[in-house]
Order: structure tokens, then C-alpha cells, then sequence
């Protein structure tokens, strides 16, 4: 209660539209309060945010934003504040798996501080011996993994309870079906789901905005427009071969301490890969995105 006598409330914005605010309240029965943001605080706060916890009062059945509270986290792409979990998909088949592109998203998701799992959907596809094949590699890597069908519900508890009291974000390439999971895991969302381009094998655009989608009172889940570039611009060279779990046992036993593991000699890495510890289509995956950062870099000193 403020000063004035005016009740102050608490929410988290699940949706912007055009300058309008929906706010989903923290307790109560949930439904959505359309918010504007109170001018003084458009001077310190240049952006109200998805996911973003407010403070606001209401004025008849609409809303008024006066303060954001602090935010825990930050994913700038999409841009979603207080994210507690990503959730990065694939699909076992159509469109198959894209090593480099897998690398990519892993490596996103590594630098941005936010525990995350991956997921392989579709599994129905490929039947279990080959879907444990796959996922067994990425575990054997160091990843948490899980496997999944929409057809079947497979991983419906599990991936549910990975969720259950968070703020996740489901991100991935167009066409493995996340909308389609965050069907499975609400029914009552029914979110459109798109079909795979024979042509092109990719995935159409289901999804045009983020929005946080509630499973339940306490869970919250974000499908996000998929894509099949993400820029690593944030990233410097040096920052890329610790974001490979699979590397890591080598790090740190090169000659020398500033080894990017490409052609130097003495490289613990390049040693490992001769003798089959590595796997070439990791290492390549690295090399491609060390080239990559490598040129980001150098053009920012043009």
C-alpha cells in the first residue's frame, strides 16, 4: 500500500503490443491486466520487457506500470528478462539434426549463464534404438538431454517437471516443432503448428511474437519465433573453446596459454582429436564459429 493509500500490485508481463503492457498478476486468478507505463517511468526504464516483474495499480479494469523490479536475467534474443531455464529443440528427423547448427544454439546458450537443457523431438520418427544413439553422444558431451514425441506424449512428465516453477524459453530452428510440445504440455494453449517445406526442409514460421504462455500458476514457458542464424557477436575468441564441454578435459595443457586450437603446435585439443578423443564434427563445428568471432572481431577495428 503506498503512501496515498493506493494498492500497489505485483505481476509479470507476458506480452507487449504496441506501447500496451498484458500483465499476468502474481496471486489472484490470473487473468490478464492490458497496462500502460506511468511516464516518469519511461525516463529510467527505456524498456518494459517480457518476463519483466511489476509494480502497478489499477484504474477501473485497466492498469498502470509504476515500477520494474530488478531483473535476475536477460536473454537478448528473443529478449525475455528473469529466464530460468532454456530449453533448446531439435528434431531426430525432418529436419534432421544440423551439427554445426546444434553447436550454434548450445553455445548461445552457454553464454548466457542460464541452465539449459536439450531436447530432440520427434522421436517417434527414428524409434528409441537410434533416438538413445543420438542423445547418448550429446550426454557423453556433457549435455542433459531428453528425448520426446508429441505423437506419444513421450517426456511429457519429465520435460513438465524440468519446468515446473520456472520461467523457460523454448528456442530452436523453425519446423522440430516446439509449438507443438507446448501443446503437449498444455492442451489448453493450442498453439498453431506449421508443416516442413519439402523444398527446403525447414520449418514455417508458426510463431510471429514472444509471449510467455502459462502451464500452470507457477510455470511459465515462451515459444520464440524460430531461426536458423544466431549471431555470437558478444563472444571473443578466447571465450569459444570453454563453452565446448567436451573440451574442457584438454584446456588449460596446450604449450601454449593462448592456443586457439587450430594449427599451433603443442595443442592438447589438436592431440586429443588425432587420437579419437574428440569428435571431427564437433571440431569442425568450432572451427567454423572461432572463424566466425574471429571476423566479428576484426571488423569492429576497421
Amino acid at each position: 500500500m503506498g503512501k496515498d493509500g493506493v494498492e500497489f500490485l505485483v505481476g509479470r508481463v507476458v506480452r507487449t503490443i504496441g506501447g500496451f503492457f498484458y500483465v499476468d498478476p502474481l496471486t489472484g486468478d490470473h487473468n490478464l491486466i492490458e497496462c500502460s507505463a506511468r511516464g516518469k517511468l519511461k525516463q529510467t526504464v527505456p524498456d518494459i520487457l517480457v518476463g519483466d516483474r511489476v509494480k502497478y495499480i489499477l484504474e477501473g479494469l485497466k492498469g498502470v506500470i509504476t515500477d520494474v523490479l530488478p531483473r535476475e536475467s536477460i536473454l537478448k534474443r528473443p529478449y525475455i528478462t528473469n529466464v530460468d531455464l532454456l530449453v533448446v529443440v531439435f528434431a531426430h528427423q525432418n529436419p534432421d539434426p544440423n551439427p554445426g547448427l546444434m553447436a550454434r544454439f548450445l553455445i548461445l546458450a552457454d553464454s548466457c549463464a542460464i541452465p539449459y537443457i536439450l531436447v530432440f523431438n520427434k522421436t517417434d520418427l527414428v524409434g528409441k534404438g537410434k533416438a538413445d544413439k543420438l542423445a547418448n553422444i550429446y550426454r557423453k558431451y556433457g549435455y542433459q538431454v531428453l528425448c520426446t514425441s508429441v505423437v506419444n506424449n513421450l517426456g511429457k512428465r519429465t520435460l513438465l517437471k524440468a519446468l515446473s516453477g520456472k520461467v523457460a524459453v523454448l528456442t530452436g530452428p523453425s519446423g522440430v516443432g516446439k509449438s507443438a510440445l507446448l501443446n503437449m504440455l498444455g492442451p489448453g494453449l493450442k498453439l498453431k503448428t506449421g508443416v516442413l517445406s519439402s523444398k527446403i526442409s525447414r520449418g514455417k514460421h508458426t510463431t510471429r511474437e514472444v509471449q510467455l504462455l502459462r502451464i500452470n500458476p507457477r510455470t511459465y514457458v515462451a515459444d520464440t519465433p524460430g531461426f536458423s542464424q544466431i549471431d555470437l557477436e558478444h563472444l571473443k575468441p578466447e571465450d569459444l573453446a570453454p563453452l565446448f564441454p567436451d573440451f574442457c578435459d584438454y584446456l588449460g595443457n596446450c604449450r601454449f596459454s593462448s592456443c586457439f586450437h587450430e594449427n599451433e603446435p603443442g595443442c592438447a585439443l589438436k592431440t586429443a582429436l588425432d587420437h579419437g578423443e574428440i569428435d571431427p564434427e564437433r571440431y569442425n563445428s568450432y572451427l567454423e564459429l572461432l572463424a566466425e568471432i574471429k571476423r566479428n572481431w576484426a571488423n569492429r577495428y576497421r
